[in-house]
């Protein structure tokens, strides 16, 4: 790995470690999704880089962006300015998880409201969630629709349609993962107890 006096490997760790758990849970493809964390006081983004298949992801891989998009180490992911227009609107995000996971999918699909009370560790983790409609993947248009719901409703969750979900953390990588799959376990369970048709 290049001794870069401004790489941190504890937050390049977190991301490619978080991005491994996302693929082997289910919630992305090989090449799908994103994870970023923010270093404010410094100034950079960590994030999943483009086209490197994510179950292999090693520290190293970690691409690095400022604050104003800048590159500095590596080809961050086509989402990079979902991730940077998040972290300017919403002074408290310091991670973001961006995956597909499909019982959340499924279930906004199927019309189905999703009751955070119906699993506690839903309720816990996502203080609200909101529908943003389907817009091209990687856009200027995504990435501000996105970051401006998010900070108009106080949500740390958005459901894309026919897309994925995006939720941030105000502490870490590993618990916007843990907020996703509350999120994706409830929607199952949604699914699951619906009536069968007759």
């Amino acid at each position: 790995m290049e001794q870069d006096i401004y790489f941190d490997e504890g937050r390049a760790l977190a991301v490619a470690e978080v991005m491994r758990l996302a693929y082997m849970r289910g919630l992305v493809q090989v090449k799908g999704g994103n994870v970023s964390f923010i270093d404010r006081p410094r100034g950079f983004i960590y994030i999943t880089p483009s086209g490197v298949p994510k179950h292999s992801l090693k520290p190293s891989d970690i691409a690095v962006i400022t604050v104003d998009g800048e590159r500095v180490r590596g080809v961050p992911s086509i989402e990079y300015l979902m991730h940077l227009h998040i972290y300017k609107a919403i002074e408290e995000a310091n991670a973001i998880v961006h995956v597909h996971p499909p019982y959340t999918l499924a279930a906004v699909e199927a019309g189905l409201k999703l009751d955070l009370e119906v699993l506690t560790e839903a309720s816990l983790k996502i203080k609200c969630y909101v529908v943003v409609p389907k817009l091209k993947p990687g856009s200027q248009e995504l990435a501000l629709t996105v970051a401006r719901t998010l900070k108009e409703t106080g949500c740390n969750t958005a459901i894309l349609k026919r897309h994925g979900i995006v939720v941030y953390s105000n502490q870490d990588p590993y618990d916007a993962l843990d907020t996703v799959e509350s999120l994706e376990d409830l929607a199952k369970i949604h699914l699951l107890k619906r009536p069968n048709p007759a």
